[in-house]
């Protein structure tokens, strides 16, 4: 209904029928208005008085960080971030491409820089110690006392 009827129109029994379409709804608002009223005064849920998860619970006030002054440190990934170097690798191997791998065009020296350095660590492999044990017998003839 977009806008509202003449009443002068209408006939007892159509004013009667427009008063009464609204009213379940009236009264089903007026239900959820005293539900919500009626929560107001509970108190919160939290980690401790019911099944919310802690990473939904409120945060407690923490001071505020100080604020970093210059760019974040390198980490592993980053231009000047990851592990030094080590001082004395066991082996090295210098990578250079003899061709393009798009268009087969060859390299020559010059056309090579350095572009990055890396060490690459590989544990040992691990292998089990065994140990047989057993009972020491002469050799020859079995004594018997």
């Amino acid at each position: 209904m977009t806008q509202f009827p003449d009443l002068s129109r209408l006939s007892d029994d159509e004013k009667d029928a427009l008063i009464r379409a609204p009213w379940s709804q009236v009264q089903a608002l007026t239900e959820r208005v005293l539900a919500l009223e009626a929560k107001l005064g509970k108190p919160p849920k939290t980690p401790d008085n019911s099944s919310v998860l802690p990473s939904k619970a409120q945060k407690p006030n923490r001071p505020d960080k100080a604020k970093q002054l210059g760019p974040r440190k390198g980490s592993l990934g980053r231009d000047g971030g990851g592990r030094a170097l080590s001082a004395d690798p066991d082996d090295m191997v210098v990578a250079k491409p003899a061709r393009c791998g798009h268009c087969q065009a060859a390299f020559t020296e010059a056309d090579q820089t350095l572009d990055a350095r890396y060490d690459k660590t590989d544990l040992p492999r691990v292998r089990p110690v065994v140990t047989r044990g057993g009972v020491g017998s002469p050799v020859g003839p079995r004594l018997s006392c």
